[in-house]
């Protein structure tokens, strides 16, 4: 059945979807939404959040990178990102959850300009570093307990939200930070991210 993403380039929710699509080896189609369609037409016929992702499959348009990937999870059991046993799956959404409601929220674009409107974009994007890279070091303790991955001794959404949030960090102008560069380089090596997030 058809799949069709509907993204955004530097979009860090679109790249944890694409991330996961691509590590399934599952066949799909990519649109890129412009900043001017995510306040007009996709805000209208696709996703009335007005943010990207947003995934096409089997008639129905599911939005959300999370409620996305454990439907991907699934519908296409092969390969899990989410854990196998009750416990790996609930370290691995608190990671995610952690990365995307905690430390991803904050420092959107759109939250900020909303909140923050008096600041220049250098100070936005200082600001942005600054608070992903506090909150991933308050996460740091409950990663790679068992090896090289996020969670357990496999790889799971969790390395793909902590990839891609520590590559905006890294966008944003933040220092290299040692174990979450190390995590990055083993997902490369080992060939389980896109180029992009190398």
């Amino acid at each position: 059945m058809f799949i069709l993403l509907y993204s955004a380039l530097g979009s860090n929710s679109s790249e944890r979807v694409e991330s996961v699509l691509t590590y399934k080896g599952l066949e799909w189609d990519r649109i890129e939404v412009t900043n001017e369609a995510l306040k007009t037409t996709y805000r209208e016929q696709i996703n009335p959040f007005g943010f990207v992702p947003a995934l096409v499959h089997g008639g129905r348009t599911l939005v959300e990178s999370m409620a996305i990937i454990e439907y991907l999870d699934e519908c296409f059991p092969d390969k899990p990102v989410l854990g196998v046993s009750p416990s790996a799956r609930a370290q691995i959404r608190s990671v995610c959850s952690h990365v995307g409601s905690t430390i991803h929220s904050p420092q959107n674009r759109t939250v900020l300009n909303f909140l923050r409107p008096e600041l220049s974009e250098t100070d936005k994007k200082d600001l942005r570093a600054r608070w992903i890279g506090d909150q991933l070091e308050t996460l740091e303790p409950m990663l790679w307990r068992d090896g090289h991955f996020c969670c357990g001794t496999s790889f799971s959404a969790a390395d793909v939200f902590v990839a891609t949030i520590y590559r905006k960090y890294l966008q944003h102008g933040g220092g290299k930070l040692d174990r979450f560069d190390g995590h990055r380089t083993h997902l490369a090596e080992q060939g389980l991210i896109p180029d992009y997030l190398r």
